[in-house]
């Protein structure tokens, strides 16, 4: 595979939440960097090896955990196993972490398993494993340069009911304005609203990576889960050359990941 392009999936996802956190990673986007860090050893995911050492960093964290990571955390203290753990939840922000297993793992049926197992330590639920294949398959997509509207519609029947609906909401708003959208869709956490608002932010801005980041954090609400999905998407569509922000040194994990991503 194109090698800048994998670069740029994942470099794309972390930029993506980087640029809503005021260049920090969020807690996403760390979860994101012990992924990275384990695949590059690993060259598999081993959903009982990174759930070891997920449990152990997750917790150690001394800020704010989300429900769904908290809830697993219970889960796993209650006696159930790393495949029958994760949360019930449905938020949109599993759906972008998986680019270290698409920039590591070399065949599509060993990486959309390994998708499908990454997103069920925390979300278990058919919404969160849908959206998370779907958003898998478009950004394997966009290495061999599909178009991105054609993509982002024909592979959404093959996912659900769900994601299905999102993607046909994304586009019916596509000529909206801003403000009108998410008087539609609203800003929250969910994959209901925020895929749709995702896609919206695709079709209009896939070519010019720094409009998409701006015009993201300029809807509020969960602009790093967004932005880490729709990164991953145009990193992989363009290539990293094409997507480096000048901004990018002032990540303040620049250092560690230009390591990682090598």
């Amino acid at each position: 595979m194109n090698k800048d392009k994998l670069k740029g999936l994942l470099w794309g996802s972390f930029l993506g939440d980087a640029y809503a956190s005021n260049d920090e990673l969020s807690l996403y986007g760390r979860q994101m960097l012990w992924l990275i860090e384990y695949m590059n050893k690993s060259k598999v995911y081993d959903p009982f090896v990174f759930g070891d050492i997920w449990k152990k960093k997750m917790s150690q964290e001394k800020g704010h955990i989300d429900k769904a990571s908290s809830d697993t955390l219970a889960n796993l203290k209650s006696g159930r196993t790393y495949l029958g753990a994760g949360s019930g939840s449905h938020d949109l922000s599993i759906v972008g972490r998986h680019a270290p297993i698409m920039y590591t793992l070399k065949g599509m049926d060993e990486m959309l398993e390994s998708v499908k197992f990454h997103t069920c330590l925390t979300h278990m639920s058919k919404e969160a494993i849908d959206a998370s294949k779907y958003i898998a398959e478009v950004t394997l997509a966009m290495i061999y340069n599909l178009d991105v509207a054609n993509t982002l519609k024909e592979r959404a029947q093959f996912y659900g009911k769900d994601v299905e609906a999102e993607v046909k909401k994304g586009f019916e708003l596509k000529d909206k304005p801003l403000k009108q959208v998410l008087r539609t869709l609203g800003t929250g956490s969910d994959i209901n609203g925020g895929l749709a608002l995702t896609v919206y932010f695709l079709l209009n801005y896939h070519d010019d990576f720094s409009i998409l980041m701006q015009e993201n954090l300029k809807a509020g609400g969960d602009a790093s889960s967004r932005g880490m999905v729709a990164g991953m998407v145009v990193g992989a569509r363009y290539g990293f050359e094409a997507i480096e922000p000048t901004w990018i040194k002032e990540i303040a994990e620049y250092s560690l990941l230009q390591k990682l991503i090598a």
